[in-house]
């Protein structure tokens, strides 16, 4: 078994305090500057080209329900895609990376 976890993500952008603010204001996480953070979220903007390689490459963020999961769909205009193991939305920030959203299936 893992004695580590994953402390943060580094990704690169043309405007890191801007895409920053971005995910502070989209799921109510703080920015700082070039860093957003929340409970079990920082997330490190560095200038630079970004990524852009959607679906192979995106940040999953998991939600506890159905009912949240449908929330966020609503609010980015977007279907639920449904699995066996989970359903999911893929939506894109300001710079085309790909964040998926998404809960279990039974939940």
């Amino acid at each position: 078994m893992a004695n580590f976890q994953l402390d943060h993500l580094n990704m690169p952008a043309r405007d890191p305090e801007g895409l920053a603010r971005w995910y502070a204001q989209t799921f109510g996480l703080k920015a700082d500057g070039h860093r957003v953070r929340g409970p079990g979220v920082l997330i490190a903007f560095q200038t630079g080209k970004p990524v852009k390689r959607a679906p192979d490459l995106h940040m999953g963020f998991r939600v506890p329900s159905m009912q949240v999961l449908n929330e966020w769909a609503d609010k980015f205009g977007q279907p639920i895609k449904k699995g066996e193991e989970f359903n999911a939305i893929r939506v894109f920030d300001p710079e085309d990376n790909c964040l998926e959203i998404y809960c279990k299936a039974d939940s």
